[in-house]
C-alpha cells in the first residue's frame, strides 16, 4: 500500500494528494454485483476512489492539468468528472435537501450526457485552470462523504446501490484512462 512515506518518495510532499488519500491496504476486488451490497459497497466505493488517487499520486498539480491530445482528458478532469457522476446521478436523486458542491461543475465536468445539459468541449479540457487540483480533491472528499452517508442508511432504495455500483465501474474505466 502507498503510505505517506511512499508519497514523499514520489516527490509529493506538498500534501495535496496525501491529505485526500485513504492510506489503507487495498481490499480484494469483488466482481459479483450481488455480493457488493450495504457495507461491502461502501468499502468498494472507498477502495476504488482511493485507487484513483494512488494513480495520480506521482503527478504534480501541473502534470494533472496537461492535456496531451484533443482526445485525451487531463487527470484533473477525470478526477472531477468521476465525482460529478456521483453528485449528479446519486446525490441529486437520493440526498434529501441536495445542494451541489458548485453549480458550475454541472456543465464543466459533464462529458457527453446531453440529457443533463451542455458540456465543456473535450479538446479544451486542458484549458480549465479553475478549479485547482486542491479544490477538485475537496470536491471529491465532499461528494464521497455524502454518498457514504447515504449508503449507511439501511432503508436506501435498491436504485441507490445500483447507481453507486455503476459509479464504481465508471471510476474504474477512468482509471484505465489515467
Amino acid at each position: 500500500p502507498l503510505d505517506a512515506e511512499g508519497l514523499r518518495a514520489f516527490g509529493r510532499e506538498d500534501g495535496i494528494i496525501r491529505d485526500h488519500l485513504h492510506l489503507e491496504p487495498d481490499r480484494p476486488a469483488r466482481h459479483d454485483r450481488a455480493e457488493v451490497a450495504g457495507a461491502d459497497l461502501a468499502e468498494r466505493l472507498a477502495a476504488t476512489r482511493a485507487a484513483t488517487l494512488r494513480l495520480i499520486a506521482p503527478l504534480s498539480e501541473e502534470d494533472c492539468q496537461v492535456q496531451s491530445m484533443d482526445d485525451a482528458s487531463p487527470a484533473k478532469w477525470h478526477l472531477a468528472h468521476t465525482t460529478w457522476l456521483f453528485e449528479t446521478f446519486v446525490l441529486e436523486a437520493f440526498e434529501p435537501g441536495f445542494m451541489p458542491f458548485d453549480a458550475d461543475y454541472r456543465m464543466l465536468f459533464n462529458s457527453y450526457y446531453h440529457a443533463i445539459g451542455p458540456q465543456h468541449a473535450r479538446p479544451r479540457r486542458g484549458l480549465i485552470t479553475r478549479p485547482s487540483l486542491r479544490e477538485v480533491l475537496r470536491y471529491r472528499a465532499d461528494v464521497d462523504a455524502r454518498v457514504l452517508r447515504l449508503l449507511e442508511r439501511s432503508d436506501g432504495p435498491p436504485q441507490l446501490r445500483q447507481l453507486v455500483w455503476l459509479g464504481v465501474q465508471h471510476e474504474q474505466q477512468h482509471q484505465e484512462l489515467l
